[in-house]
């Protein structure tokens, strides 16, 4: 059973999942990190918005982020 999340604006529970897009993807790249991660790509941005109050949070998978350093 997964935890549904609470947003961090207004204290809504059940949080929309999605993605954080334009006409591409949009990536995060550690700042300081090796050119061959800067080369091979970024981490993917997933997105949570809250239906109430249409806050939107953003963020990566933090073992991944670990990595790229």
């Amino acid at each position: 059973m997964s935890e549904e999340k609470t947003c961090l604006r207004c204290g809504n529970v059940g949080l929309e999942p999605g993605v954080f897009q334009s006409t591409g993807r949009i990536y995060f790249r550690p700042k300081g990190g090796n050119l061959i991660s800067i080369l091979t790509g970024g981490l993917p941005v997933h997105a949570e918005a809250c239906p109430k109050c249409g806050h939107l949070e953003l963020g990566v998978e933090v073992v991944k982020v670990a990595k790229k350093k």
